[in-house]
């Protein structure tokens, strides 16, 4: 009669969680945020779970549950911001336990959501897998709407590759992209200027390159392109766009390039593998000796009829100066053709942007 009891309460309790949904349940505080393009602060957050008691066999004492990611969506599902901390919780049966994380809605999410007329967004958790998921969400509802005058959040630059440093062969073109995030609507007018060389050397001086203007509405991310930019002389680079209307509270970000010199006499750096006419594969590591002064390397590849200081590269990476090896990332390979012979080199860059060591031209085939 006791087994039978004991069967019963046991299956009072399992029909009991059944009818609350679950052994887990979550909750975070706060539940509510709000936020707009001209106050994005990190605002901490507590995550807690909650584990029912539950008297059976297969029910472990403590539950290890784990959040990979969040997920910041529109109230349709879209999804616009992943947040990549994992948090994880160890929650005794019958118990609960949190998990903190410092949280920033991005300015980017914020113009995507209102350019797409969306007031609310939803910063959502799930901890653990089935039968012991638990989900958890924010609410947070978005200021600076649509209408209203022009303001702006945010000013980024980047080149046309979406690097934040160029090299430049003598005479090749680039241009230099600002990506602005704003709400409301008016007149956008900025000026582009770039700083050359030799006063990169010590206090820059800009000048100059074009003005910008451009009428915005509703909310959103656009983007400006500069006029090409100079690269006559050998040397460092700066350019910059600044607006003049309407008033910010900040500065745009400052991007550096260099023009490599015409005679090519940096010094030579030794590449030590891989071998010359190698075909490139999983395991293919690319390494050279140190330069003296560099702050950075850049991987360059070149179609296979290319000549040292004529086309610009099709493809390359950066590295830091404290490696003298890498891996061909995928995004540089997703430049390559396959089954295609290519020539490849490494570039030494110190602080000043100028190039201070240079490899021959090798030559690697694609699988």
């Amino acid at each position: 009669m006791r087994l039978i009891r004991w069967l019963a309460g046991v299956g009072a309790a399992l029909l009991a969680l059944q009818a609350s949904g679950g052994p887990s349940t979550a909750f975070v505080s706060p539940s509510t945020l709000s936020a707009s393009l001209q106050a994005t602060l990190p605002t901490m957050l507590t995550w807690t779970v909650r584990v029912q008691p539950v008297v059976t066999f297969a029910a472990p004492p403590t539950l290890t549950l784990t959040s990979p990611q969040g997920f910041v969506t529109t109230p349709d599902g879209q999804v616009l911001q992943v947040d990549p901390v994992a948090l994880t919780v160890r929650v005794p049966s019958g118990g609960q336990a949190s998990a903190a994380e410092s949280f920033t809605l991005a300015p980017a999410t914020i113009a995507a959501a209102l350019h797409l007329g969306v007031g609310t967004l939803r910063l959502t958790r799930t901890f653990g897998v089935a039968p012991y998921a638990a989900v958890a969400s924010v609410e947070i509802s978005l200021g600076g709407s649509a209408s209203g005058p022009l303001t702006l959040a945010r000013v980024a630059l980047h080149f046309e590759d979406r690097e934040l440093l160029r090299v430049l062969g003598p005479g090749e073109s680039a241009v230099a992209i600002a990506e602005i995030s704003y709400s409301g609507g008016g007149t956008l007018n900025g000026l582009w200027e770039v700083a050359s060389p030799p006063s990169t050397r010590g206090q820059p001086v800009f000048v100059p390159l074009g003005s910008a203007s451009l009428d915005l509405e509703g909310g959103g991310i656009t983007e400006l392109t500069s006029p090409p930019l100079p690269s006559q002389l050998a040397g460092s680079y700066l350019v910059r766009f600044r607006v003049r209307e309407p008033v910010v509270p900040f500065q745009g970000l400052v991007l550096q390039y260099a023009v490599e010199d015409d005679d090519a006499m940096a010094p030579p750096i030794t590449v030590l593998s891989p071998e010359q006419h190698a075909t490139l594969a999983a395991g293919t590591r690319f390494a050279w000796q140190p330069a003296p002064g560099a702050v950075a390397y850049r991987l360059e590849f070149y179609a296979a009829d290319a000549a040292a200081g004529g086309r610009p590269p099709l493809s390359g990476q950066w590295v830091p100066s404290a490696d003298n090896d890498a891996a061909l990332s995928v995004l540089a390979q997703t430049h390559l053709e396959p089954g295609h012979a290519y020539r490849w080199r490494i570039v030494a860059i110190s602080a000043e942007s100028q190039v201070v060591g240079r490899s021959a031209l090798y030559e690697i085939r694609t699988p």
